[in-house]
C-alpha cells in the first residue's frame, strides 16, 4: 500500500500529468481546424446547392431556393445583427432583441385534451387479499 502511495505521489508532480502529449503547436492547429472548417462549409455548399459564404442559391442543383422576407421568419432564425437592432438603428444594441407584432406566433397548446397518466389499474382489476385467508406456501 505504501508502494503505490510513493507511486502516486511521484507521478502527480512529474511534468507528464501537465503535458501528456508535448507542446501544442498553436499555428498548426488554427490551419488544421480551416482546413476541417472549409471542407465541411465545401460538402454543405455541394450538399444543399448553396453558397453559405455569399449567403446565394448555387445553380443546378437538387433544391429550388426561395427568399422569404424577414417579418415571415422566426426571431430564432433571423440574423444576430437584427436580433440586436430590431429597429435597424445603428450604435444602440439590444442584445435579446424585441419581437416585432407582426410575427406569426406559435399556436398555444390545448389544455381541454390533455390525459392523465395510466396505472395498471386502469386495465387491470386490483384484487385485494383477504386478511382472514391464510397465506399460501411460497408467497
Amino acid at each position: 500500500m505504501a508502494v503505490h502511495k510513493r507511486i502516486l505521489r511521484a507521478l502527480g508532480t512529474g511534468p507528464t500529468r501537465r503535458s501528456l502529449f508535448g507542446p501544442v503547436d498553436r499555428e498548426q492547429l488554427q490551419r488544421e481546424y480551416r482546413d476541417a472548417m472549409r471542407k465541411d462549409l465545401e460538402d454543405a455548399s455541394r450538399r444543399w446547392s448553396f453558397d453559405f459564404v455569399a449567403e446565394k442559391p448555387l445553380e443546378g442543383g437538387d433544391f429550388r431556393w426561395e427568399g422569404v422576407s424577414g417579418v415571415r421568419v422566426p426571431v430564432l432564425y433571423r440574423s444576430c445583427e437584427e436580433a440586436r437592432n430590431p429597429g435597424g438603428s445603428p450604435g444602440k444594441e439590444n442584445r435579446f432583441g424585441s419581437v416585432p407584432l407582426d410575427v406569426e406566433k406559435t399556436p398555444e397548446k390545448r389544455t381541454e385534451m390533455k390525459r392523465k397518466q395510466t396505472n395498471i389499474t386502469d386495465f387491470y382489476q386490483a384484487k385485494k387479499r383477504q386478511v382472514a385467508t391464510p397465506r399460501k406456501s411460497g408467497q
